[in-house]
């Protein structure tokens, strides 16, 4: 660990596994007083740094006051990404999860970003650029820029439909479009009326590794079909997100639903539950049940099991597929915001990664 002292604010940097690891009792702390998403739970970050941390600098920034943690920055640092000689402070996580922030304790905002600006100013050199992607456009972070002395920009980098739930699934279901309500509950009857249906989630370690498999087997299969990776593309991809599922399933933020005909798995969801916001980040169904819309009764019953719950939101996530806006037409945006020392190098990292996002913006709205 690293220790200096900024303002009124003792600055310790993480930079080991062994360190983050001895930081998570403080971490899931800081979670229960602070705006949060899975991505920046202390499970999704070990694991992810665990599994593809290899040639990136481990670099959490974490504030004290005292000896008390108000926020934590998770960063880590890249060398030549993407051809641009620079060295970048990105958060960990970045490119495959959908949201990203930093964590900071409630009532503790001013201190903190205040804190970390001051310290990026002194750490950033000419050949530094701070690279953060997929802030929610509400996060607190950018209602104090104007503390920051580094030339900066932002763009919109994801759109990303949520629903706010209402009291009860009547409410909900009466909301959406005629067509699109008569054929879901149309569809629902029938499937469960048809076959042997039964529809739950995964309470237990013992069963979560098949359903899991299951899961993955079911999502590539569909996009094999279209001749494309699929999320679940590579052996190691797999591992990463059945050792999270363990861990959120511990945690209790792990939610893998599964609609069955009799023992036969025909759709599963993956989501992630925090602080009454569900947010539905993977799924897939059998092929053979194409025609009996599966995989639009599975949505259907998770935001319904949501409401009984008392969920506030459900979140789709980063994505704005059409198949969307079936379920709400509520959308919010993410932020890729990128910063410099005030200099011409500077500037030219500014407009490169800007540039780099717009591109890659347009790739994702051709393959949706």
């Amino acid at each position: 660990m690293d220790e200096r002292q900024v303002s009124e604010v003792n600055v310790i940097i993480v930079e080991d596994i062994k360190s983050l690891l001895m930081l998570k009792e403080e971490w899931q702390d800081i979670e229960k007083s602070s705006e949060f998403y899975p991505f920046n739970t202390f499970e999704w970050v070990k694991n992810w740094w665990e599994f593809f941390g290899a040639n990136k600098r481990l670099w959490i920034v974490n504030f004290y006051k005292g000896d008390f943690l108000i926020g934590i920055a998770p960063f880590m640092i890249t060398y030549g990404e993407m051809g641009l000689l620079a060295k970048r402070i990105k958060f960990i996580g970045s490119n495959n999860s959908d949201y990203l922030d930093f964590i900071v304790r409630d009532g503790y905002e001013s201190i903190f970003y205040k804190s970390l600006f001051n310290f990026l100013e002194k750490k950033m050199d000419i050949f530094t650029v701070l690279d953060l992607e997929h802030i929610p456009e509400k996060s607190k972070f950018f209602s104090f820029l104007a503390d920051n002395k580094l030339d900066y920009k932002y763009d919109i980098q994801d759109i990303c439909p949520y629903v706010k739930l209402p009291e009860s699934w009547d409410i909900y279901i009466n909301s959406l479009n005629g067509k699109f309500r008569r054929n879901l509950n149309y569809e629902t009857k029938r499937f469960f009326k048809d076959y042997d249906g039964t529809f739950s989630y995964v309470t237990d370690l013992k069963n979560l590794n098949y359903s899991m498999d299951k899961l993955i087997e079911l999502h590539q299969a569909r996009w094999k079909k279209r001749h494309m990776p699929g999320a679940f593309y590579s052996n190691k991809v797999r591992k990463f997100h059945k050792k999270v599922a363990e861990d959120m399933l511990l945690s209790g933020r792990l939610s893998l639903f599964e609609l069955k005909d009799k023992d036969k798995v025909v759709s599963s969801l993956l989501s992630y539950h925090v602080n009454k916001k569900r947010y539905y980040y993977i799924s897939g169904y059998d092929l053979n049940y194409d025609k009996r819309s599966v995989g639009t009764i599975m949505v259907g019953l998770v935001i319904k099991k949501s409401i009984e719950e008392g969920d506030e939101i459900f979140d789709f996530l980063r994505g704005d597929e059409d198949y969307k806006n079936n379920w709400t037409l509520l959308k919010k945006r993410n932020i890729r915001f990128v910063a410099a020392n005030s200099n011409a190098l500077g500037r030219f990292y500014i407009n490169y990664i800007l540039s780099e996002n717009k591109i890659i913006k347009k790739i994702k709205s051709k393959f949706n």
